[in-house]
C-alpha cells in the first residue's frame, strides 16, 4: 500500500495555480471522500450513545441491555468490528453494481473520478501536442472524442491499474483505521469510559479532534487521521491518473511516427517543493523515465507537456 502519510506540503496564503487544470475535479473527490468519513464518525457516535449498544448508560430499562452488551470485552470488541466493517465496506468501500452490455460489472465510487482525471489527461495531452507544433495531430473531436480515444485497450489497461490502485489504497487506510479503532475501543472498555467518552475517542481516530496520545504516529512524528489520509490520497490519485493518460497519449502517437521528450512542469508557485523544483532541472525524460515520475509524492500538482527542441525536431530517446 502506498504511504501517503511521508510528505504534506507546506501551504502559504499566495495563490495557488494548477498546470493540471483538476483543481475543481480533487476538490471535488476529496470532499466526497470527507462526506463518507464524516458520516461514519456520525454513525459510531449514535451506535454507542443514542442507542447505548454497549449497555453503558447508568440509568435503563432492564429489558435494555446493548446490543453488544457481553458479558466478556473481547466479544464486546469483536461484535463492534463486525458492524463497523459493515459500515465501512457500505459508506466508504461501496461497490455499485452497473449493466454494461448486457452485463453486471462492480464498480467502485471512487471510479467516477479516477477516470474523469484520466479522460482530462487524455485531452490535455492532445492539446499539448498541437501546441508543440505537431501538425500531424487531430483534434480530440476529429478522431471520435474522447470517448473514443478511452476504447484503446492501453488506455482500458492503464485506467483499470488505476481503479485498482486506488481502491486498494483506500482499504489499507481504513484497515489501518480498524485496527486503531479496535485497540481504543478494547483500552476504553477497560477504562470504564462511559459511551460519550469512548464514542469521542473512537471518532477521534477518524477525524483527529483530540487524539492526544491515542495518535497514530507517521515516520515523521505526525498524527494524520485516516480521513486526513484518505483525502490526500484523493488528491494524490486524480493527479496520476491525468498524469498517466498524458504520458500514455504521448505514447500512442509513436506509432505514427510522432516521437517526444517530456517537459516536467510545476505549479511554479510558493508551494512547489525543493523536489519537484529539482526534478525540473533534468529535463526532458523519456516516456518511458516520465510515465512513473508524478506524482512526486502526495498532493502533488505537476504535470509535463512535450519538450520543444524545435518544431520538427522533437525526438524521443530509446
Amino acid at each position: 500500500m502506498t504511504d501517503y502519510t511521508t510528505y504534506v506540503p507546506i501551504t502559504y496564503a499566495k495563490a495557488v495555480f494548477d498546470p493540471t487544470h483538476t483543481t475543481t475535479l480533487r476538490n471535488a473527490f476529496a470532499a466526497e471522500m470527507a462526506r463518507r468519513f464524516a458520516r461514519l464518525c456520525i454513525a459510531i457516535k449514535n451506535k454507542i450513545v443514542d442507542d447505548d449498544c454497549f449497555g453503558l448508560n447508568e440509568i435503563k430499562l432492564q429489558i435494555n441491555i446493548g446490543e453488544f452488551n457481553f458479558p466478556r470485552s473481547a466479544e464486546k470488541v469483536q461484535a463492534f468490528m463486525k458492524w463497523l466493517q459493515q459500515q465501512v465496506d457500505e459508506g466508504i468501500l461501496s461497490i455499485k453494481v452497473y449493466e454494461q452490455v448486457g452485463e453486471a460489472i462492480d464498480r467502485a465510487w471512487t471510479n467516477l473520478y479516477i477516470v474523469d482525471s484520466y479522460k482530462r489527461g487524455i485531452i490535455r495531452a492532445r492539446y499539448e501536442l498541437q501546441k508543440a507544433g505537431f501538425s500531424n495531430i487531430p483534434s480530440i473531436e476529429a478522431t471520435g472524442g474522447v470517448q473514443m480515444s478511452m476504447m484503446i485497450p492501453v488506455h482500458a489497461d492503464r485506467l483499470g491499474l488505476l481503479y485498482s490502485r486506488a481502491y486498494t489504497d483506500l482499504k489499507g487506510i481504513t484497515a489501518a483505521m480498524d485496527t486503531q479503532i479496535s485497540r481504543i475501543l478494547a483500552q476504553g472498555i477497560a477504562d470504564g469510559d462511559g459511551p460519550m467518552l469512548l464514542a469521542r475517542k473512537l471518532v477521534s481516530t477518524i477525524n483527529g479532534s483530540g487524539m492526544g496520545d491515542l495518535a497514530l504516529i507517521d515516520k515523521l512524528g505526525r498524527f494524520i487521521p485516516a480521513a486526513r489520509r484518505a483525502e490526500i490520497l484523493a488528491r494524490t490519485e486524480i493527479i496520476r491518473a491525468h498524469h498517466q493518460a498524458t504520458i500514455q497519449e504521448y505514447r500512442n502517437w509513436g506509432v505514427w511516427g510522432v516521437n517526444v521528450l517530456a517537459e516536467m512542469v510545476t505549479a511554479g508557485d510558493d508551494r512547489v517543493c525543493t523536489i519537484c523544483e529539482e526534478l525540473t532541472l533534468h529535463n526532458p525524460y523519456t516516456l518511458d523515465d516520465a510515465m512513473n515520475l508524478i506524482p512526486v509524492h502526495p498532493q502533488c500538482r505537476c504535470t509535463t507537456i512535450p519538450f520543444e527542441l524545435g518544431v520538427d525536431t522533437l525526438i524521443k530517446k530509446n
